[in-house]
């Protein structure tokens, strides 16, 4: 089980890891984030085991962390789309050809 401070650091962690897959998403570079999903799982796990005053305090600090991932998201449609665009704009031009 993970302290309080564990817990912030371990949340502050992966808003530096959405930053930076943010980042690389805009330089069409891949950023491995695939293991995210199980560390929110074990963060939120250890939350539930705190005091509540102290499960109390996270919130902040995990509306972040969501408001990241939902900006995130936006930018991966984003880039889907343009990808879709990119491909249908190639087919087109090699069906002219």
């Amino acid at each position: 089980m993970m302290n309080k401070e564990e817990i912030v650091t371990d949340l502050n962690s992966m808003s530096e890891l959405i930053a930076v897959a943010r980042s690389g998403l805009s330089r069409n570079q891949l950023v491995e984030i695939s293991d995210i999903q199980e560390r929110i799982r074990g963060v939120v796990e250890s939350i539930t085991d705190l005091p509540p005053e102290d499960a109390v305090e996270m919130k902040p600090v995990l509306l972040e962390l969501l408001s990241d991932f939902q900006e995130f998201s936006k930018e991966v449609e984003a880039k889907i789309g343009e990808l879709q665009a990119a491909s249908a704009s190639n087919t087109e031009q090699a069906a002219e050809t």
